[in-house]
């Protein structure tokens, strides 16, 4: 006796294939009914045999596409209606917005063999795509995930192209970016006063590679933005790079054609291996083995940015010069947000750039290249962007729907509804007024594309943050605001990717944080829940002269350091008119803000050191300190800053200082000194960890903040606070830097709700 069942399926469940998966799964299974896409995921009717029916749905979420990501199944009893056949019916809308789609993701196996096939209809047609491969997030409008709610609507398809469209065996069935040379959208190459000089694809690539060999600037339109593209072997095109994005030492990324090539002189261990040939295809920071690239793409810096081709153009002008190694960094002035927009390339990036690569099919959602790091075979996020957005993150239920603005720093904001958690794409720092105009819109693109208007606004307490004040201005409509402490937000963050609801010890590193007591917060050791914290111990606090500017001249920092610990008698470092106005402004209080960061530590540690005295990045200084530190010995008998037993516990940043002048004063070398510096880190905060145990009986410690960004601290704290006995959780799937503040404030949020 034949029995019915109707089947929800939520999760990234459209445009990866799913329905003609379900298709041929249910053939497979002598199964009748029909499939459908709506604005919550995806609905089968099932009709057929109990046992056969048990079968399908036991195998379904094994069986389930590649790029497919399946959060729940739920399942009720239905008339049999007598269905002949199984079908897949029209998309339509449900009275609940909850579907998800794939991010963009890297041209696949089979594609790019058709590629380079001279006997297929799409060879060497840079936009070939399929059911597993391809823009996603880049071309979406709105949901549910059809052709006419993507940038793809202008270009109808051809013949050929709408027969694999509607053939349930091919893999391009109801595949929205599909196209052909005949139909689809085409590449052209330009001068940056916009004249047309190549249309056809194999031209475009084929002068393309001529112009880089020849030191060319090149804009290149990719998935989620413009890259500028330049010979990384050249010395003096890397440096012209430089000169004109006004970027004088932040690294370039790199992409080589082949894993073959990037063997060749950089060191590459099993899980950096894993990412970059994965179908996310980020940029992994890998060590170089031998000089093999400009040392103008990464001024100072062992480690280096690298991807390997991920779109079939990219592929392509490789296969024409597979020796050749390019710079590849984010099409945009320095600090200011990618471009995407093909006028605004011409306009923003026509200073920079000789010749552009343009293609007509609009980029709706933009979005840097990922990047990641490995430490001990663990891969960490430093920007998560392009592969991995929007994917959601299961999370506990909340019923009123929560908007996280993140920090005005890395910005990445997010969105809690239901059981799910939605976070944005990198989209950088706020003081940038064009960043801070893409932030607002790709707010209201979320919401709308998610149907998630927020009833519940968080922001950061800073009170000079854009976001809040963005947070301020949504909460004049009636919405609830809550504010979250900063580096609270950190800790709460690796709460919610653990699933963690008792106290922690929570350590949260970074640059600078507003704190409860309007202070600069910054080395934070937190007795922490989701609901709250209270603050256990930190490092003592000295002046920022100059505020925001030290921040800069980190010279200022280390004189700071210096004065506080030996007063006008200070024993290294110049001393003339400059230095004499910082100390008059510290010694007047003049603009002279306190902080405890250990961010800033770095810069000021840095700079007595001689290693750095001005910026033009964040964390320059910290990471030629780290460089230095790598070339260094470790010291047998470890420093161990020393700290009060008071409540909250206080580190010396005096005892730091004078350790550090002790040194230099026995002429001990600067790569030692650098060492030493870090393991008095790693040992301190180990000590201090322990007297925190000691006092709350807490085994449970979460590592946040851009510092820990740190190789050495970073591999070094987890060693040894394991090596006594803590649990020691870090993240996985966000950035420790602030790019994982909105996934905190949204944990704080729905704790705040509950109660």
């Amino acid at each position: 006796m034949k029995k019915a069942i109707d089947i929800r399926i939520k999760g990234i469940v459209q445009g990866v294939g799913f329905r003609p998966f379900v298709y041929n799964h249910a053939l497979s299974h002598n199964i009748l009914g029909s499939v459908l896409n709506d604005t919550e995921g995806v609905i089968l009717h099932a009709e057929g045999d109990p046992a056969d029916l048990k079968r399908f749905l036991e195998e379904l979420p094994g069986a389930a596409p590649p790029l497919s990501m399946i959060m729940s199944v739920s399942e009720r009893e239905a008339e049999v209606t007598g269905c002949t056949g199984f079908s897949i019916e029209p998309s339509r809308v449900a009275a609940e917005r909850l579907a998800f789609y794939s991010p963009d993701v890297a041209v696949c196996d089979r594609c790019r063999a058709e590629f380079f096939d001279p006997a297929d209809r799409r060879y060497l047609y840079p936009f070939i795509t399929c059911i597993n491969c391809g823009p996603r997030f880049s071309i979406v409008r709105d949901i549910p995930y059809d052709r006419v709610n993507t940038s793809m609507d202008t270009f109808p398809m051809c013949d050929r192209c709408r027969a694999e469209y509607g053939e349930p065996a091919d893999r391009r069935f109801h595949s929205q970016p599909n196209a052909c040379p005949v139909c689809g959208p085409r590449l052209s190459l330009h001068s940056a006063g916009r004249d047309l000089i190549a249309s056809d694809g194999e031209d475009v690539a084929r002068m393309t590679v001529d112009l880089l060999r020849k030191g060319a600037i090149v804009a290149i339109k990719g998935i989620g933005g413009y890259h500028l593209a330049v010979d990384a072997r050249n010395d003096r095109a890397v440096a012209e790079l430089r000169k004109r994005k006004r970027r004088p030492f932040k690294p370039f990324a790199v992409m080589v054609g082949s894993m073959e090539e990037a063997d060749r002189f950089l060191e590459i261990g099993p899980s950096e291996r894993a990412l970059l040939l994965s179908k996310e295809s980020p940029i992994v920071l890998l060590k170089e083995k031998s000089a093999a690239l400009s040392r103008e793409v990464a001024p100072g810096l062992t480690f280096i940015g690298l991807m390997l081709p991920y779109t079939p153009f990219q592929h392509h002008i490789f296969s024409l010069d597979p020796g050749m190694a390019l710079v590849m960094t984010s099409g945009n002035v320095s600090d200011e947000p990618i471009v995407y927009r093909d006028d605004e390339a011409f306009e923003r990036l026509g200073r920079i750039a000789d010749y552009f690569v343009v293609y007509n099919r609009e980029i709706i959602g933009q979005g840097d290249d990922s990047v990641l790091y490995v430490v001990d075979e663990t891969p960490f996020f430093i920007r998560r962007s392009r592969g991995y957005v929007p994917a959601p993150f299961l999370s506990s239920d909340t019923r009123r729907p929560i908007l996280a603005m993140g920090g005005d720093l890395k910005n990445s904001f997010a969105l809690a509804r239901s059981s799910f958690i939605i976070m944005s794409q990198y989209l950088g720092d706020m003081a940038d007024p064009l960043t801070y105009r893409v932030f607002r819109s790709t707010v209201e693109h979320f919401i709308r594309i998610f149907d998630a208007e927020p009833e519940v606004v968080v922001s950061d307490m800073h009170p000079a943050y854009l976001t809040r004040q963005y947070a301020g201005e949504l909460g004049l409509e009636g919405k609830r605001l809550i504010e979250v402490q900063h580096h609270h937000a950190h800790v709460a963050a690796v709460m919610e990717e653990h699933n963690l609801e008792m106290p922690v010890i929570g350590i949260a590193f970074d640059g600078t944080g507003y704190g409860t007591d309007g202070s600069l917060w910054g080395s934070e050791f937190l007795i922490a829940s989701r609901g709250g914290f209270e603050r256990a111990a930190h490092f003592s606090n000295f002046p920022l002269p100059g505020g925001e500017s030290a921040i800069h001249d980190v010279w200022k920092i280390g004189l700071s350091l210096l004065h506080q610990c030996y007063g006008d008698a200070w024993p290294v470092m110049e001393r003339d008119e400059a230095s004499a106005g910082v100390i008059e402004i510290i010694k007047k209080r003049i603009n002279s803000p306190h902080t405890c960061s250990i961010g800033r530590l770095f810069d000021g540690v840095a700079a007595i050191l001689s290693l750095s005295r001005t910026v033009s990045a964040e964390a320059e200084a910290a990471q030629l300190l780290e460089e230095t530190a790598m070339r260094g010995r470790i010291p047998a008998h470890p420093y161990i800053i020393p700290f009060s037993d008071s409540d909250p516990i206080v580190i010396g940043t005096e005892g730091l200082t004078s350790y550090i002048v002790s040194m230099i004063d026995k002429g001990i070398n600067t790569e030692d000194i650098a060492a030493a510096f870090h393991q008095a880190i790693i040992h301190t905060t180990a000590a201090v960890a322990r007297r925190i145990r000691e006092k709350t009986g807490i085994y449970t410690i979460v590592l946040s903040g851009g510092v820990f960004h740190n190789r050495i601290l970073l591999s070094g704290i987890i060693r040894i606070l394991k090596n006594d006995g803590f649990i020691v959780c870090t993240h996985r799937v966000v950035p420790c830097n602030d790019g994982c503040i909105a996934l905190g404030q949204i944990a704080v949020a729905k704790d705040s709700l509950i109660r």
